[in-house]
């Protein structure tokens, strides 16, 4: 799968063949970059994006007299006033996708993938990777490939085949299931 350039011309972001376009422009509309949208329609990719940082902007945006309530919410585990950073950790075309999801068969970890089709976004946090990994190494195994330990590509990832995405995503749970804070979350992008 190759990934696609946005382009930064000038006619970016119109409907194609508005400024003549050429190759790949022509025959489908061209999005600005931050015009993602997780409408069934038009979603062409699967993303699945892991948390980076988390940030609490308490110099400008909250006022003396909250901050308190801020922390004491902070401090029973609620995220009011919490700024999540995600960053795309894996990507793959629907087309993937769907047939990860045939590799999974039947089931609740299947289930939970196919949220992303059903509601447009999941989140993986983990008390969902004791489900989904037994389901990943079994697809895995299914498709003749074991995953090495230790192998996981640093920044983002884009998938082209079943075995490849379902390698990336075991080590995606990983690191939601070792580090304290970290979740992830899958959606369909434009």
């Amino acid at each position: 799968m190759t990934v696609r350039q946005r382009p930064s011309a000038p006619g970016a972001g119109r409907a194609p063949g508005a400024d003549g376009g050429t190759g790949a422009e022509r025959g489908r509309a061209v999005r600005p970059a931050a015009a993602h949208t997780t409408d069934g329609r038009t979603a062409r990719d699967v993303v699945f994006y892991r948390l980076g940082k988390k940030f609490v902007d308490h110099e400008r945006s909250i006022p003396e007299d909250v901050r308190s309530v801020l922390y004491y919410t902070l401090a029973i585990g609620h995220h009011t006033g919490v700024i999540d950073c995600l960053e795309p950790r894996l990507a793959t075309s629907r087309v993937v996708f769907s047939d990860v999801l045939a590799a999974l068969g039947t089931g609740e970890a299947a289930d939970k993938l196919r949220g992303i089709e059903r509601f447009g976004e999941i989140e993986l946090k983990k008390e969902h990777v004791p489900l989904l990994k037994p389901a990943v190494l079994a697809a895995l195994e299914g498709c003749g490939t074991v995953p090495e330990p230790g192998t996981a590509a640093a920044g983002l990832v884009v998938a082209a085949d079943v075995p490849s995405w379902l390698e990336e995503f075991l080590f995606l749970l990983d690191e939601v299931q070792c580090e304290p804070a970290v979740y992830a979350m899958g959606r369909r992008v434009s």
